[in-house]
This record gives structure tokens, C-alpha cells and sequence, in this order.
């Protein structure tokens, strides 16, 4: 009897191959898993970038002053001043002017150690002010030490972000087009310019961040200026500008007032309401801690809070006029017949972003935000009278005044192939308690994208992330402090495309958005959307303390908590698919204005707004 029969004879072969079919039926079953693990949970390194030589200056800061910048931009340019500008990280050449009419600009270039990069602040609500700085890069290695040349501009006016004043641009027809493309572009092209000048060669890599208004900047340069950056990270893009500034942020003054004008829902109510919601819905993530790990997947049902018929103590329910106010601000802008002109509110789970005024006379920042847009910046016409959003009507002719420069502003053409050809690559966030812009409006657009460009191409260059539990650009309860400058960076120069993005939580919130809310049931003080700008310098803050951290994975996987280990360690998730149903289905007027090749080129004429004709 040989070996094999003996074995056979004992029963041995036979066990060992049904444990050898049961562990290749187990790789069978979990080794795609597996794999898709190790693949998204790799975060991007400090040594993933690209290891560039520090490229010394080649004239004087002084020589930066006289650089004729008016052929490289296209304009006169104002004022162009160099000084040296001492920070804790070094010497910069400080270079400033102003582009004509009146785009004024900053331009900071290391004199000490270069890495032949270049980048450009997005500006947040409308602008107005010339910072320089960088926002969701605090852990990126070259961008805390000032490696970078970076620049910003304050989209041709000057003003607070917000406030009705600050719209009053919209009277001139050239600054409308400077705040909606051309200044940043310009901006770019001089700040290429000066950096040539001073190194004696152009940057080896240029980066675009920014977030709200900032974030459709950014789209915006990947649309009509795709040669302008190689990597671009778009945080809540403010996309559908005409719509958003108008029909949202009106919706969510008017929606939730009684029809003497007073206000109903007011801050001190929205605690009881999100309390509500995560009582019942379940975080999807595996760990009972507050965040909806997917709200898209929460279903608001006014049981949940209002209070009984006859009740008189309210303190921890709604009464009915407030829980129907709380269903027209989740559901967005209707006409009279329900139908729905904007692409959704604001999700289950952002209750305690919600910028609601405090008393039932107050105002909220979304007053400040439409009254001004709706007056001065979108519709052709200046009418100073529609400051007053009682005379805003939700119906098919105000959405076509409002949408009317919609090719001017908006951020929503699909057709990104010029900016994939020059091998851009971009990087679209949004919190998913975002309050001042649905993240509904950004996964419409990506979703746009894929439809014009196909899944497997758009994957190839753009990755879409959502932050569970965070507010507009930060705060919130989820994890907002996150670096999406070093992943894109490594995407960029080395070709290592983003997975896993770590996200965290500090004991002060995000560490560079200013102060986080307040916990269960306490709304951030103000109600605020946009927080305070950061001081301008040219490097980026360093990260605060994390406290707590988890994986954000790409569009569409969310985190689930893998069953063992500390709860509050990124490295203890794995990804799982959303249980969305997908592609989503968008069936509103806004949707409409998402698509191929949607933009237009304008001019003046005669002193008024003109279509140029680009053939």
C-alpha cells in the first residue's frame, strides 16, 4: 500500500481537502474584502510626494517690483510693490498690486527654501479681501515649513465676505465677471510670472485649495482654465452659485417664518430636533457615538418629535408649527405645488449647524447671504428692492431671473476631459452636516461627471470624499481636521491615487475653523455657516491635538468599525458601500443645470454684461 492510499485508508486525505475546499471557498468570499481594505487603508505619507530640490532666487526681492506683468495678464496692473516679508519659517517676497479694473493680488515667494511648487487660496462667501494661506493642510510637510510660492487674490472688490453691502459689485458689470473667473486666472498668470522671474523657472507643480465659494473657484479653474493647475482640492463647492444664494439660503429664511414675518424654529429648538434623528437612525458605522455615518440613509419622520396634542411642556419635543418649519428646511425650495427647484436641503444628522435666527424678530446669516445675491450679484439687473425677501417669489419666474447668468457663475459644466488630458488631478469633499450647502448639490455634479465622462475615466482623476458629521468647511461633531493637500500632492507627483483619508476630532473642534458647537442639543452660538477667515501668512497651521480619528473612503464607501480595538482609531475601520441606492435620481429645476459645456465667456458692452463669441 503506498502513502496516498494510507493516507485515504485513515480518512486523512479526505479531511484535508474539505479544509483545503472550505479555505479557498473563505479567500473565495472575503479575499475581495481583503484586498479593498488594504487598498483604502493606506493614507497618504510625507514620502509619497515628489523629492524636489530647494531652488535658490536668482535676482533681488526688489527687481520683483518693476516685473511688467500687464502683458502676461492681459491688463494694466496698479501699484506693484516687493517687500521682504520676515515670518517664523523664513524670509518671503511679498509682491502686491492690482490688476485692472481692481483685482488686487498677493504673490509670497520663499527666499529661502523654494520646492518649486506653487499654490493659490480659494476665497470663501463673496470675497473682498486679499488673504494668503491654505486651509486642510496642516499635517502636509511643505506647506507648514513655507516651501510653497502662494498667492490669493480678493476676486476683484473689496468688502466683508457677507453683509448686503458687500454685493453692491454686482452694479459693475466687469467686477461680476472678475468675482465669477477671470481674477483668480489672472491672479495665477502673475503669480507664475513673478515666480519665473525670481527663480529663474516656472513651478514644477501647482495647486489650487479652496472651500465654499472657494470650493467652486476651484471647480471653476478645472472647467475653464484646466492648464492652470496640476491638483485641485474642492471643499462644499458653493457649484450652483445662481441657485444657492438664492432659492436655498431665502428658502431657509422664509420656509421657517409665520406670515407676519416672524420667525418659528429658532436656535435654542434645533437640539431637541437632532436629538430626535439620532435617537433614531441608526450610524451605519458600527458605533453608537451621535454621527450618521450615511444620513442619506435617515428618513425624517415628524413622530419622532413633535409633541402630543394638548401638551403643555415643549421643552423636549416640537409643537406642530415647528416640526412643519423643520420639514420644509430638510425638503428645500417648492413652488406652491411642492415641486422642488433646489437639488435638497440640508441632511438628517446637520440639525445643530443650522443657521436659525435667535429670537423671533432676528435674522439669520442666510438672510444676510440671499438678500444680498438676490439684490445686487445674480440677477442681470441690480435691484436693490429684492434686498427685502418678501417679494421673492418661489415660482418658474424667478428661477429663470435668477438662473439667467447661470453660464456666468455657476461652477457646473461636467466636461472635465481638458483638465484630465493635462493630467489634473482633483480632490471633491463636502461635510455631510453641511447647513449652508447641501452635500446633495456636490454628489449631483460628481454624479454628472461620471454620467459625461464614464465611471472607470472619472475615477482616473477625481476622487470624491464625504465627512460624516461635519458642518460647512469644519466644525461639527464628526472629525474635521483632516489634510487634503498631502494626498493630492502624492496623487499628483507620484501617482498614488488617494484611498483612505484620515479625519480627526480635537478638543477644540477642528483645530482651524475656529470653536466647535456645542454637544447634544446645543446649536453653535450665532447659528453661524461661515466661520471667521484665518490670518493670512504664507504657510499652513499646524494640526491641533487629535483626541479621536477615522477613515473617510472614497465615494461611495463609508466607514463601519471593524468590532475590536479603540473605537476612536482610525486604523480599527474598515470600508463598506453605502447602502444608498445609487446613482441617486435628482428630479428638480436645479438639476437641469448641471451638465456638459454649460459656461460661457463674457464681456462688456455698452456697460452691460455681453456673451463674447470664442470661435
Amino acid at each position: 500500500m503506498n502513502r496516498i492510499e494510507r493516507l485515504t485508508e485513515r480518512g486523512i486525505l479526505p479531511a484535508m481537502k474539505r479544509i483545503l475546499l472550505k479555505l479557498t471557498v473563505f479567500l473565495w468570499i472575503v479575499g475581495p474584502a481583503i484586498s479593498l481594505l488594504s487598498v483604502f487603508s493606506n493614507p497618504a505619507r510625507a514620502s509619497d510626494i515628489a523629492s524636489l530640490s530647494e531652488v535658490k532666487p536668482v535676482t533681488s526681492c526688489e527687481a520683483l517690483g518693476n516685473v511688467d506683468l500687464a502683458p502676461v495678464v492681459g491688463a494694466a496692473v496698479h501699484g506693484q510693490k516687493a517687500a521682504v516679508l520676515d515670518t517664523p519659517k523664513g524670509k518671503f517676497c511679498k509682491v502686491t498690486g492690482q490688476i485692472a479694473p481692481a483685482i488686487s493680488f498677493e504673490v509670497d515667494l520663499p527666499m529661502e527654501h523654494w520646492t518649486q511648487r506653487f499654490l493659490l487660496g480659494g476665497c470663501g462667501g463673496l470675497c473682498g479681501m486679499t488673504q494668503v494661506g491654505v486651509s486642510n493642510a496642516g499635517a502636509c510637510v511643505p506647506a507648514l515649513n513655507g516651501e510653497f510660492v502662494m498667492a490669493g487674490d480678493d476676486m476683484g472688490h473689496t468688502g466683508s465676505m457677507m453683509g448686503l453691502a458687500q454685493g453692491e459689485f454686482g452694479k459693475d458689470p466687469q467686477k461680476r465677471i472678475d468675482f465669477a473667473y477671470r481674477a483668480n486666472h489672472v491672479t495665477t498668470l502673475a503669480a507664475r510670472a513673478l515666480t519665473a522671474a525670481f527663480y529663474g523657472q516656472a513651478p514644477k507643480y501647482s495647486y489650487f485649495v479652496g472651500c465654499s465659494d472657494g470650493g467652486r473657484e476651484a471647480l471653476m479653474e478645472a472647467q475653464r482654465y484646466p492648464e492652470d493647475f496640476d491638483g485641485i482640492s474642492a471643499g462644499a463647492p458653493a457649484a450652483l452659485f445662481t441657485v444657492q444664494n438664492s432659492f436655498y439660503h431665502a428658502w431657509n429664511v422664509r420656509g421657517n417664518q409665520r406670515a407676519d414675518g416672524t420667525n418659528i424654529l429658532l436656535q435654542n429648538r434645533v437640539g431637541v430636533l437632532h436629538d430626535a434623528v439620532i435617537r433614531h437612525c441608526d450610524t451605519l458605522s458600527g458605533v453608537k457615538d451621535g454621527i450618521l455615518e450615511e444620513p442619506r440613509a435617515c428618513h425624517f419622520d415628524p413622530v419622532w418629535v413633535q409633541c402630543a396634542a394638548g401638551q403643555s411642556d415643549t421643552s423636549h419635543c416640537l409643537t406642530a408649527e415647528e416640526t412643519q418649519a423643520a420639514l420644509r428646511l430638510y425638503k428645500g425650495a417648492t413652488d406652491a405645488a411642492g415641486r422642488p427647484y433646489i437639488i435638497g436641503g440640508p441632511l438628517p444628522g446637520s440639525e445643530l449647524q443650522w443657521a436659525l435666527p435667535a429670537t423671533a424678530r432676528g435674522e439669520s446669516m442666510s438672510q444676510g447671504i440671499a438678500a444680498s445675491a438676490i439684490a445686487y450679484v445674480i440677477p442681470p439687473q441690480v435691484n436693490e428692492k429684492a434686498a427685502d425677501l418678501t417679494r421673492f417669489h418661489f415660482d418658474d419666474a424667478s428661477f429663470a431671473t435668477m438662473t439667467e447668468l447661470a453660464p456666468l457663475y455657476n461652477a457646473e459644466n461636467t466636461n472635465l476631459r481638458p483638465f484630465h488630458k493635462h493630467g489634473g488631478r482633483l480632490i471633491l469633499w463636502h461635510g455631510l452636516a453641511d447647513q449652508s450647502i447641501s452635500p446633495l448639490n456636490t454628489i449631483a455634479y460628481y454624479q454628472g461627471v461620471q454620467r459625461e465622462m464614464g465611471v472607470e475615466q472619472t475615477d482616473s482623476f477625481l476622487k470624491f470624499y464625504l465627512l460624516p458629521g461635519v458642518g460647512h468647511c469644519g466644525n461639527g461633531e464628526g472629525f474635521p481636521q483632516v489634510d487634503f493637500l498631502s494626498p493630492l500632492m502624492a496623487w499628483t507627483e507620484t501617482g498614488i491615487a488617494p484611498n483612505a483619508i484620515r479625519t480627526e476630532k480635537t478638543a477644540q473642534g477642528d483645530g482651524s475653523m475656529g470653536p466647535p458647537p456645542g454637544g447634544h442639543g446645543k446649536p453653535p452660538a450665532g447659528g453661524q455657516i461661515h466661520m471667521a477667515p484665518m490670518p493670512s501668512q504664507p504657510y499652513a497651521r499646524p494640526d491641533a491635538v487629535a483626541i479621536a480619528s477615522r477613515p473617510v473612503y472614497p465615494y461611495p464607501y463609508i466607514a463601519q468599525y471593524v468590532g475590536a480595538g479603540d473605537v476612536n482609531d482610525a486604523g480599527n475601520y474598515r470600508p463598506v458601500k453605502s447602502p444608498v441606492f445609487l446613482p441617486m435620481t435628482f428630479a428638480s429645476h436645479a438639476s437641469l443645470l448641471i451638465g456638459p459645456d454649460n459656461q460661457k465667456q463674457y464681456g462688456v458692452r455698452d456697460g452691460k454684461l455681453a456673451v463674447e463669441d470664442t470661435k
